[in-house]
């Protein structure tokens, strides 16, 4: 994750920061019948422009090289195949899913390798192999003034709205799961460390996340409305080389009869593609 700015940071931070705040954009106005309450599959055949159908491009800068997305057949399934080299881009969906009904985001990922460099509590390192990036809707009058001037800097070069608040979720090297990064720079973008450490590298798991308790937990307050979904495998700060996969993200009432619950978290190892 790019941490936001300050004087010292040069145009090609800025422009990373700039864009990752505003690829999330607010509802507009009489738009929820435009936004689904599902987000499209991976596991679907792909779109005409390769990508999955319902997502776009979310491009971090002009000025650095773009993660290349695309969807491949792997052992009879479709999922997102993710390649970053020095990279940092990003593919987004809108949707309007409300958290209070919808609690439970479930998704599967796969990381053959992680970035030996990352380290996500630190500005210049924080990359990440696997990243789903959830935004949310909210009352844009609680922001401080800090965060009404990044709401504006935004808007002015993106034309886009920074979201009330955004969920990172992330693969991070050491810290424990569940750990909760706070932004050095802004309180409207938080880190959650869904997996931790090198123990299942290489291996399909099916991540399940209680993303109401987590907001809870990361704002201390009740969520909005989720306005888009994201994933983002990025490795620019590190200047690393990674190749990373996803599989379909779902929204859910209710956990699966065959998950369990460990601090708000489920992972599944799967030995399969399914």
């Amino acid at each position: 994750m790019i941490k936001l700015p300050h004087s010292r940071l040069p145009l090609v931070a800025l422009a990373v920061i700039l864009a990752m705040l505003a690829g999330c954009a607010s509802v507009p106005a009489n738009d929820g019948e435009a936004r689904g309450t599902r987000v499209s599959s991976f596991s679907s055949p792909p779109a005409a422009n390769g990508l999955p159908g319902g997502w776009q491009d979310w491009i971090m800068s002009r000025l650095l090289k773009k993660t290349e997305y695309k969807v491949i057949n792997e052992n009879g399934t479709h999922v997102l195949e993710a390649r970053s080299e020095s990279a940092a881009s990003g593919l987004l969906q809108e949707v309007l899913i409300d958290p209070n009904v919808q609690r439970h985001i479930s998704w599967r990922w796969k990381a053959p390798q992680l970035i030996p460099t990352a380290d996500n509590t630190r500005r210049n390192a924080d990359d990440s192999p696997v990243r789903i990036v959830i935004a949310f809707d909210g009352d844009k009058k609680k922001f401080d003034f800090e965060d009404r001037a990044m709401a504006d800097m935004v808007k002015l070069f993106s034309g886009r709205e920074m979201p009330y608040a955004t969920i990172m979720y992330i693969w991070e090297n050491k810290l424990p799961v569940g750990t909760v990064l706070e932004n050095a720079h802004s309180s409207r973008a938080k880190m959650i460390v869904a997996e931790s450490g090198p123990k299942r590298v290489g291996q399909w798991l099916t991540m399940t996340r209680n993303v109401l308790d987590d907001f809870r937990q990361a704002y201390g307050e009740e969520p909005g409305k989720i306005i888009s979904v994201g994933v983002m495998t990025d490795t620019n700060t590190t200047g690393s080389k990674v190749t990373a996969y996803y599989g379909d993200i779902m929204f859910s009432e209710t956990l699966t009869s065959n998950a369990k619950t460990l601090g708000g978290s489920v992972a599944i190892t799967e030995s399969v593609v399914r």
